[in-house]
């Protein structure tokens, strides 16, 4: 990884971003820029063009850091797979005497919640996991560390109608990711109670995929 970079400050009379940027903070700020042209185009009608004018840089800079908009699809989930190791380890600890299926109940619910908030890009996202041409969920559920610790939790919870040779740790994220993405056939007021309220659904519905077990 590179080092440093100077940061410039703004020419006068300007509102435009700083011209130099630390490169993880130019990441991050081309990688915000395309969750909202995602979340306004749709995943197939975006250009690398209207991802450079929302993030305020030339298509150079842009090309610098990602080859297309699918690498920064591809970062865009690589970034929420850290979000959601982050998460689930601290569920984990916090739960450590807790039954398994607790520990995996509260991070469905909080899964949810989490991909609820941003609807709108995982919809345009899931666009290309349908694709033919796009990814084939491939990416959803992929993360080694939760996929596992979600299958070990659920081995120990022994799960009475649980299937055999399933990957039920992949299973469950895949679930989560795909009715949030189905939401967009439910539209609801920009309102925090009714995502939340569209969350719990979501949440409902993935344990229900599972048998519908109960918690100790």
């Amino acid at each position: 990884m590179s080092g440093p970079v100077s940061r410039e400050s703004r020419p006068a009379g300007t509102n435009g971003p700083p011209r130099y940027l630390e490169p993880n903070v130019r990441r991050q700020q081309i990688l915000n820029a395309a969750a909202i042209v995602f979340s306004k185009k749709g995943f197939p009608a975006t250009r690398m063009l209207d991802i450079a004018t929302e993030a305020g840089v030339a298509q150079g800079t842009l090309y610098r850091f990602y080859n297309s908009k699918e690498d920064i699809a591809l970062a865009i989930f690589e970034l929420g797979e850290i979000e959601c190791q982050a998460k689930l380890e601290g569920i984990v600890a916090q739960g450590a005497t807790a039954p398994p299926l607790k520990v995996v109940h509260d991070y469905v619910v909080w899964y949810a919640r989490y991909l609820v908030r941003r609807r709108k890009v995982v919809v345009a996202l899931f666009s290309w996991e349908l694709d033919p041409a796009g990814r084939h969920g491939r990416d959803i559920g992929s993360h080694r560390w939760v996929a596992e610790t979600l299958a070990g939790l659920l081995s120990r919870a022994e799960l009475p109608s649980s299937p055999e040779r399933v990957d039920l740790g992949r299973l469950v994220p895949l679930i989560v990711y795909s009715l949030t993405a189905l939401s967009h056939l439910y539209e609801v007021p920009g309102k925090r109670q009714a995502d939340d309220a569209l969350a719990e659904a979501v949440a409902e519905l993935t344990w229900r995929f599972l048998g519908s077990p109960e918690l100790d």
